[in-house]
């Protein structure tokens, strides 16, 4: 009897800390934030953009004549929709970004998200903290406040195309995006595609890529076999649309594989050349087909991002994280709220800059009112007091959130804020714009390099627990026996 007392001491006590004190200790550390937003809402302000009745044929034509100045399509044999040199830097003011190759953009970006990156990038990406935004289409007053909010702050490295184009049209680059883009991707592929630019992964050598290659390497194998025997012409002829899809994404991976080793300069001088080359210039389908299997190579360098990290550091204000280890910081909850949205801010700073503004408008009310007859040191005296005065001494309390969109809590006071002008600023790192499933696809690759021995240190945690059950019950069995007479 005494052992099940003591037993139940511990088991209290452990579940005050487990279930009390744990919780209110994460809850201290990471105060609450807006819920994550896959369909990007606050967009829908900007302008309602019909992103799923776009016209793909007038979208490539718009793609042509407007983006491949900064963009490439290395997926896609149209040697006209990859004329800029994959290697050049975007310049931003000191720094730069390379700009992306966009034929997975369909798959990994939502869509509402990417035709107002292409209408505004810096609304989209919530960066207007540091760059100017559009004021295309605003007049009078709200012309005036745009043009005041940008004085100062330096231009995004894309253009906005608010304006440019019409939403029609964005919305047809859209839709054109979408259909060139590759029905999946693989964990890596889409960490490269969204992430590699800016960040490392140098904990990345390869040596899991087995997990990664898999289903890319038995699609070429099962076309391999398809051709075999085959005139090359038949053997293109004899494909489905998807097929003929991914045979051209290989083409575009063995012109950008041949850039990849070239010069700025060599490029400059050979990148039309190579553009134009189609499959019998690399030795056929065949060739290019067995050339496109992937092997796991062990690579002590590991994965390194794309652009200088210097440059980078120029774009964004500091240098962005190798996120090797950042699963284990971070863990998939708060990585996934972050990546949605960097630049989330704790609800209730939100609310304290909201109670702040309101408090100093009452402050400089009795500033404004004190009389112009007072000496310079009682006017010094009097403003100290004044400053001294907060919320409780005015009585004010947060207001009814009456500017809340209907798809926000009523404890998130961001567009009051906004309007107050006082909106604490988040991080530095834009917001992507990823889907959920392209962002799961991110965790599951940072899990896999960063806590690859996770399945199995879960799977052994529960056969521990069972054996220190069964060694307790043996224990007790017995001391039973043992001390019977004593107790």
């Amino acid at each position: 009897m005494r052992e099940f007392k003591i037993f139940i001491i511990v088991a209290f006590i452990i579940g005050v800390m487990y279930y009390g004190v744990e919780p209110l200790a994460h809850h201290a550390m990471h105060p609450p934030t807006a819920a994550s937003d896959y369909a990007f809402k606050d967009l829908e302000k900007l302008g309602n953009i019909d992103v799923a009745n776009g016209n793909v044929e007038n979208g490539k034509s718009v793609f042509a004549a407007q983006c491949t100045s900064c963009h490439t399509l290395n997926s896609q044999p149209d040697a006209d929709l990859n004329i800029r040199n994959p290697k050049t830097l975007q310049p931003v003011g000191e720094g730069g970004v390379l700009p992306p190759d966009l034929s997975n953009a369909g798959l990994i970006y939502d869509s509402t998200y990417l035709a107002h990156f292409i209408k505004d990038p810096v609304r989209a990406t919530r960066l207007e903290s540091k760059f100017a935004v559009s004021c295309d289409g605003l007049e009078d007053e709200a012309l005036e406040k745009c043009d005041a909010s940008n004085e100062g702050k330096e231009s995004y490295p894309m253009n906005a195309f608010n304006g440019a184009i019409s939403d029609t049209e964005i919305a047809d680059v859209v839709a054109y995006l979408k259909s060139i883009a590759p029905k999946s991707l693989s964990d890596k592929e889409v960490f490269v595609e969204a992430c590699s630019r800016c960040h490392s992964a140098v904990y990345d050598k390869n040596q899991y890529d087995s997990m990664f290659f898999a289903n890319h390497n038995a699609k070429i194998e099962s076309l391999i076999k398809q051709g075999e025997g085959k005139e090359e012409a038949e053997f293109i002829e004899s494909l489905n649309d998807e097929d003929k899809a991914f045979m051209s994404a290989l083409l575009g991976m063995a012109k950008a594989k041949e850039k990849k080793d070239m010069s700025e300069d060599q490029l400059n001088d050979e990148n039309d050349a190579i553009n134009a080359k189609t499959f019998e210039d690399f030795g056929g389908a065949l060739s290019v087909l067995n050339a496109s299997l992937l092997e796991s190579s062990f690579n002590k360098a590991g994965l390194h991002a794309a652009t200088d990290s210097e440059m980078i550091k120029a774009y964004l204000g500091n240098t962005p994280p190798d996120l090797s280890m950042m699963i284990r910081a971070k863990g998939r909850t708060e990585l996934a709220a972050f990546i949605n949205n960097p630049q989330k801010v704790p609800l209730i700073d939100i609310q304290q800059a909201v109670i702040n503004k309101l408090v100093k408008n009452k402050q400089d009310e009795e500033k404004a009112a004190l009389p112009a007859d007072l000496s310079e040191n009682d006017r010094k005296a009097k403003i100290k007091e004044i400053n001294a005065r907060d919320a409780v001494y005015y009585g004010i309390k947060l207001p009814e959130n009456s500017m809340k969109d209907s798809w926000q809590s009523s404890d998130d006071y961001t567009n009051m804020a906004k309007d107050m002008g006082v909106m604490p600023q988040g991080k530095a790192m834009p917001r992507v714009g990823l889907t959920k499933e392209a962002e799961t696809q991110v965790i599951n690759y940072l899990e896999t390099i960063g806590d690859s021995k996770k399945a199995q240190r879960d799977s052994l945690g529960l056969w521990i627990i069972g054996f220190f059950v069964l060694l307790s019950a043996l224990a007790y069995m017995w001391k039973s026996k043992i001390w019977r007479d004593l107790h």
